[in-house]
């Protein structure tokens, strides 16, 4: 026991090398587990009648390298995780990357397999077993939109369970081990002609998908599954996909429902793997358990996380509670103690003089926490509670470093990276969160969260519909959501048969025109071909980064436009709203213009959002996407009837979440948080536009691209034509879209992203985000502000302005050969 390490309530993995008497996450040696502390006989007492009763299991003398809540009545020992670790960091250069996502899940596996000998006990726990490792498995997965260097240098814990980014033909890592567990239920059922599914590649979706070419075949029942003669096979109850290799290329299907977002979600495919392994380990098969997640291991680290995992201990050695506190169950007097001083120290008053982005994390913290101790019952497993006692105890160090971090001697080192500690805290506490209100059977229903931002009084601006007209459209709605917002776009676009005469208004999201069979493309909301169409999809604020010039769009000069002429023309317009507030003006104005044609028939209105954006302040942890959909329902029969047979599973943690963000408590959090960004991206633009507008003819290899939109949240730049000619040598001829593409992906990778190393802004796809991201798009690079201070925000500047003048520079002494 000489080597037994400890600490507070917070801590329970090694996350650096401490002395017997230093806790590892740093609190004072009067907060750590003592050698004098009157408790420490008692637990070296029970660890040696532990080990006497089961003297066949192999543990060395410094197994033990963690306790949580030190208190001399509950304790909770993990053994061998710290040695089975080792295995895997001697494998790989990357072992930091997933170093505590490995502790943390190793530990809940290990107090599972400590509890399969009492089967009966099992079966009735194991849909509470199944939450905590679905929650171990979204952990992993939280960080999936970030590379390995950024993941490594900004220590982060990425897990070995996701593959490199979000790309719609990319598949992660939990999807191909939700996809192998499916395979193995099929060939079950299968029996005897379990051969036949080799012929199939299997795919986790959110909805049946009919790919040109193949008969697609719906299967309601699992009853003599039989797949002879088939191609495209839909299994309802699996929700799942097989497809015959033969009839397809398949890196052009995964980007077909790719591209739709019916990939089954993360959050599904943790579910799907943690109800195969919580059987397994039910069943006593714990390498089955552990086999469950072979296909999510993928990088040079695989075999040997596979390996570490299979040694961490399986037995009863594991777990002492002297007092029936079930660590998996519940937590000790003494830690919900700790946690509640942790939590009101962290969310105490006198915020005000702090940096917005401390001011508005804490704040909504207070907003969907509330009373913790409410927020704790009826029970918080032991290590939920260490882990949220651990996030908190750093969001409060961080607001006392805060203070000595600003004035005009910033460091831009430190500022940022002060500021991703704090992001990172915070994603902890969300994911609790998001755990916590599932775990203890609170729901927040998103149709009413939904129904209440749209058709409510606006608590900020007061702005919003009047009672009679909510009234009035509260009778024309209905709320469906997906796994994605392309998903719901898909979704809608399958449930509407019939209406081929499309249109989007240009600049909308890159993607969606693919949806739609590539409509036509219209530049302002009043071009007169509109009032013909079937189907017009609007961005109010559109998201096309790709594009060198992009205006807004006002949709309640659309609905006037459209219903202009008297004609009786029923229409569907759809209005993506990912980059608005539910509860903003603009909004309600459209509503207010919809009235009367949704109360006629004549309009089908959709607000669609993605549930990944703003509406998550940033925190990019479940992917939904939902939409707002008012419609006579007399007058659009079958589209509704479609919709309902084309809905899709999202999972309930996921939807009680957003619908908690999505609450009335913290309408003026979300909206102060857009609001930032949008100010921080004016600020940002105004800075490069003084050196490098559209158009400049200095030396400079950048400039900004075009947008009229006052409220929007990213900022486009790209290589100017006189940087490109020079670099080509080819003077007054344009270069060509596909080598413009070719030399900006080169100079990102190359030049502009090594550029920002030492700070905390990646290379990350998507927006919202607390901290400014960039992301490579096409003939563009798109920069999407977060929350930072304005200091920072000149930095960002400064060092994109510099870039762009060094390229320019280098041209001169470069030699021709050289350029090209």
């Amino acid at each position: 026991m000489s080597n037994l390490s400890g600490g507070i309530a917070g801590c329970r993995s090694p996350r650096n090398e401490s002395s017997p008497t230093e806790s590892p996450c740093g609190a004072s040696s009067a907060q750590g587990l003592q050698r004098d502390h009157a408790w420490m006989a008692e637990l070296d007492q029970l660890l040696a009648t532990i080990l006497a009763r089961n003297n066949s299991v192999p543990v060395p003398a410094n197994a033990v390298s963690f306790a949580i809540a030190p208190a001399p009545t509950a304790a909770l020992l993990h053994s061998n995780i710290h040695e089975s670790f080792g295995v895997v960091e001697s494998a790989t250069d990357h072992a930091k990357a997933f170093r505590n996502w490995f502790h943390s899940f190793a530990n809940t596996l290990s107090l599972l397999g400590s509890r399969a000998g009492n089967v009966q006990g099992f079966q009735i726990a194991s849909p509470r077993y199944q939450k905590l490792l679905k929650a171990e498995l979204m952990r992993g997965q939280l960080q999936a939109t970030y590379s390995r260097n950024d993941a490594d240098r900004l220590e982060r814990s990425r897990s070995p369970l996701v593959r490199e980014g979000y790309g719609r033909a990319v598949r992660t890592g939990l999807w191909m081990a939700a996809a192998e567990v499916r395979t193995e239920q099929i060939r079950k059922l299968l029996g005897e002609s379990s051969d036949e599914l080799n012929k199939f590649v299997v795919y986790p979706v959110s909805r049946a998908f009919e790919y040109p070419g193949l008969t697609l075949t719906l299967l309601s029942s699992l009853d003599a599954l039989d797949l002879a003669g088939l191609e495209s096979v839909y299994i309802e109850p699996l929700r799942i996909q097989l497809i015959l290799k033969t009839k397809v290329t398949l890196p052009v299907i995964d980007g077909h429902f790719g591209r739709r977002g019916l990939r089954a979600s993360p959050s599904e495919c943790a579910e799907i793997c943690a109800e195969a392994m919580v059987r397994k380990i039910c069943e006593g098969d714990i390498p089955g358990a552990l086999e469950s997640l072979n296909a999510a291991f993928h990088d040079e680290a695989a075999e040997a996380v596979k390996s570490g995992l299979s040694k961490t201990q399986w037995a009863p050695n594991t777990l002492i509670v002297p007092k029936g506190v079930d660590p998996l169950m519940g937590s000790s007097i003494e830690q919900t103690q700790l946690l509640k001083a942790a939590y009101e120290k962290c969310v105490a008053p006198g915020t005000e003089g702090l940096p917005f982005f401390l001011r508005q994390n804490i704040q909504v913290v207070r907003n969907l926490i509330g009373d913790i101790q409410k927020f704790g019952r009826p029970s918080m497993p032991a290590m939920v509670c260490a882990d949220l006692t651990e996030a908190l105890q750093t969001v409060s160090e961080l607001v006392f470093q805060a203070g000595f971090m600003s004035g005009p001697r910033l460091n831009p080192q430190a500022s940022s990276l002060h500021m991703e500690r704090l992001y990172q805290a915070m994603q902890e506490i969300h994911r609790i969160i998001h755990f916590q209100n599932d775990w203890a059977g609170r729901t927040t229903r998103l149709d009413d969260a939904v129904a209440s931002l749209l058709l409510g009084i606006s608590v900020v601006t007061g702005v919003g519909l009047s009672r009679g007209e909510a009234c009035a459209l509260q009778e024309f709605l209905a709320v469906e959501r997906a796994p994605h917002a392309l998903a719901m776009l898909d979704q809608t676009h399958a449930s509407l048969p019939g209406q081929n005469s499309v249109a989007y208004l240009a600049g909308g999201y890159y993607e969606t025109p693919g949806l739609f069979n590539e409509p036509a493309s219209y530049p302002f909301v009043t071009h007169p071909d509109l009032i013909e169409k079937d189907l017009i999809i609007i961005e109010p604020h559109p998201n096309n980064a790709a594009e060198p010039s992009v205006q807004p769009h006002d949709p309640v000069e659309l609905i006037k436009h459209l219903f202009s002429d008297g004609v009786d023309h029923r229409r569907t317009v759809v209005m993506d709203v990912t980059l608005n507030h539910l509860g903003e003006e603009q909004i309600s104005a459209a509503l207010k213009a919809a009235k009367p044609h949704i109360e006629s028939g004549r309009l089908n209105l959709i607000l669609l959002q993605s549930g990944t954006k703003f509406v998550q302040n940033g925190m990019d942890l479940v992917n939904i996407g939902f939409a707002a959909v008012f419609n006579h329902k007399e007058h659009w029969v079958d589209f509704r009837t479609n919709m309902a047979r084309n809905r899709m599973h999202v999972p309930n943690d996921d939807e009680g979440y957003i619908a908690h963000l999505l609450s009335t408590e913290n309408h003026a959090s979300s909206l102060a948080y857009l609001a930032r960004v949008r100010k921080n991206t004016a600020t940002l633009r105004a800075t490069l536009e003084e050196k490098i507008a559209w158009g400049h003819e200095t030396e400079n290899a950048y400039e900004i691209c075009i947008n009229s939109d006052a409220k929007t949240v990213y900022i486009s730049f790209r290589l100017t034509q006189a940087y490109l000619a020079k670099k080509l040598r080819i003077e007054g001829a344009m270069v060509s879209p596909e080598e413009r593409a070719r030399i900006n992906a080169q100079l990102y990778e190359t030049r502009l992203c090594p550029a920002f190393r030492d700070l905390a802004v990646v290379d990350r796809s998507s927006f919202g985000f607390n901290i400014t991201n960039f992301g490579e798009c096409g003939e563009t690079v798109r920069i999407t502000p977060g929350v930072e201070e304005h200091a920072l925000l000149k930095e960002y500047a400064m060092r994109i302005i510099n870039t762009g003048a060094l390229l320019y520079s280098e041209l001169e002494s470069m030699p021709a050969v050289e350029r090209l």
